[in-house]
């Protein structure tokens, strides 16, 4: 028996091979939910950098790749393709996890834009990047979560949101600007959420990774070779108390942990996972 049996789940951004979706959602099935995965692509996309190779080497197809694993698993799986910043897609996303798997009791907001032009000095960053990262990063959090929330209010049902917030999201960092301020606001959400769900049973969370072993560091770590401030980014982990780089079951676990039935009263909390690099 597992401790989310009879729970079902919603992980979005889970398309890239080593990513964090990809973990959570097999850490969540591990623990007895059934799933849906989505992505904008089934591949999902790829930051400045990456060549894609690993993942061609490894026969990767995306999002039915990781079904085979979570059905491996002997849990159900719906993989769903749409866009968390597009208000039509993300009711139709939610009403096919609904039709497909029963009901929606867990939420993780993980979709993120891929590393690109907002990785600049804060005045040389495009408006263009900048609106495209908020789109995803906040909007996307902020669309997905209402329609949870409203199916869980409908349902008089208790649930759980997490958002994948980041420790940029408890300090700036330069070049990081865009990046910072749409994880600030993320907190920021999840906090004003976690007060308004509590009496319902619903706990807003956010889980804010440091610096992690993902596709995202091996970005960092291939232009840190022509960036300074990029080979910062790609070394800082070693500056924390615990000097590594995360893995992504470093994340999945304290999702899966906060997920938990039993987790209710632990809610509007900014759940650093980086070695103690930031302690607030």
């Amino acid at each position: 028996m597992g401790i989310l049996d009879g729970q079902v789940a919603i992980v979005t951004g889970c398309g890239r091979m080593k990513g964090l979706g990809r973990g959570i959602a097999l850490a969540l099935a591990q623990a007895g939910a059934d799933v849906a995965i989505t992505d904008l692509v089934s591949g999902g996309t790829r930051n400045v950098g990456e060549s894609g190779d690993e993942e061609t080497a490894a026969g990767w197809r995306g999002l039915d790749s990781l079904a085979e694993e979570i059905r491996a698993i002997g849990r159900r799986v719906l993989p769903i393709i749409g866009d968390v910043g597009d208000s039509n897609d993300v009711e139709r996303m939610v009403s096919e996890c609904i039709h497909g798997l029963g009901q929606v009791d867990i939420l993780v907001n993980n979709a993120a834009v891929p590393q690109g032009e907002d990785r600049n000095w804060t005045w040389e960053v495009p408006v263009e990047a900048f609106d495209a990262l908020m789109r995803v990063n906040l909007r996307g959090v902020f669309l997905m979560s209402g329609a949870v929330v409203r199916h869980l209010l409908a349902r008089g049902a208790p649930g759980r949101v997490i958002n994948i917030s980041s420790g940029a999201g408890k300090a700036g960092f330069p070049k990081r600007a865009a990046y910072s301020a749409s994880k600030f606001a993320v907190i920021g959400l999840t906090q004003s959420m976690a007060k308004e769900l509590g009496s319902h049973g619903i706990t807003v969370n956010s889980v804010c990774p440091g610096a992690m072993d993902t596709a995202r560091q091996s970005s960092r770590a291939a232009r840190g070779t022509q960036d300074a401030e990029s080979l910062r980014g790609a070394t800082i982990a070693f500056d924390a108390p615990v000097p590594r780089l995360g893995v992504v079951e470093d994340v999945a676990r304290a999702v899966v942990f906060l997920a938990d039935p039993a987790a209710t009263y632990i809610t509007g909390q900014g759940l650093n996972i980086d070695g103690g690099l930031i302690m607030h």
